[in-house]
């Protein structure tokens, strides 16, 4: 993924999308699911329940555009 593609001019949401989010979303506390990520320095892809194994993984969410 490049620059371009992952910055974008406009956030734009539906209340729906916020609101799905908000019911759904991980609460403090709770056990993250594993997903794939992206090695920003390989590009490679790793899985969370491979940087667990390891020790303590700190993960943060967001983006200041």
């Amino acid at each position: 993924m490049n620059n371009a593609e992952y910055n974008y001019s406009e956030f734009v949401s539906s209340p729906n999308e916020f609101l799905e989010f908000a019911v759904h979303a991980p609460k403090a506390s709770m056990r993250a699911p594993s997903f794939p990520l992206e090695d920003l320095a390989t590009g490679a892809t790793v899985h969370m329940k491979d940087l667990w194994s390891t020790g303590v993984t700190v993960m943060e969410f967001g983006s200041f555009t």
